[in-house]
């Protein structure tokens, strides 16, 4: 049995939003990680937006929580260089009904919160899918096999609003200022860091296990 193996499983948690590239860019890395020691990792939702209208606001990056255009360069360019396909969207959607449709999916298990994990931010940032609207957000859903009229009914009567307010309760108290910030154990990684950085603190976390 290998050295990683033997060792206790690292709680990992991601806070992270749909509409970050730099949440999309780190999930990979933190995936290549878990593939190499045991870890236990929960994505905690964080709306990072909530004072959007409902339909979102054209991408044009010029406010002060917008990414600039020569940003999202710089990220397609990083994408590229990782393997992982990252366009700049035309809008930046709410995504108030998008992180309770992943909740959603958590309570069906963890393949099903996987899949529309991964197809959430896939649609945004390969296929620039308006992933704030309700309709998209269910073709996304039922296209991963989610049951379409029952995720319907839960984000109509609002059943995970209550998950996604004691998220941000949790970033309040843990003095969380952007996604992704991934906590390893009790230490801390803000933004999208390198995997060597991310893979070192897994090991720092390891060994305080």
């Amino acid at each position: 049995m290998s050295e990683a193996l033997r060792e206790a499983p690292v709680h990992v948690f991601v806070y992270f939003d749909y509409i970050c590239p730099y949440s999309y860019l780190v999930r990979p890395l933190i995936d290549t990680i878990a593939s190499e020691r045991p870890l236990e990792v929960v994505w905690r939702p964080l709306e990072t937006r909530p004072e959007l209208p409902a339909d979102g606001v054209p991408n044009v990056g010029d406010g002060p929580d917008e990414i600039a255009p020569e940003e999202w360069e710089r990220l397609g360019e990083r994408g590229l260089a990782a393997g992982i396909p990252l366009y700049r969207p035309a809008r930046i959607p709410r995504t108030h009904l998008t992180l309770q449709a992943s909740e959603f999916a958590r309570d069906i298990g963890s393949e099903a919160f996987r899949r529309l994990h991964e197809a959430l931010f896939r649609a945004y940032f390969v296929h620039d899918v308006d992933i704030g609207a309700l309709e998209k957000i269910l073709e996304i859903a039922a296209t991963e096999g989610l049951a379409r009229e029952a995720l319907e009914a839960a984000l109509e009567d609002g059943r995970y609003t209550d998950e996604l307010a004691a998220a941000e309760r949790e970033a309040e108290r843990y003095e969380i200022r952007q996604t992704p910030t991934v906590f390893f154990g009790r230490y801390k990684v803000i933004g999208a860091a390198p995997i060597d950085l991310l893979s070192e603190t897994a090991r720092r976390a390891s060994a305080a296990c």
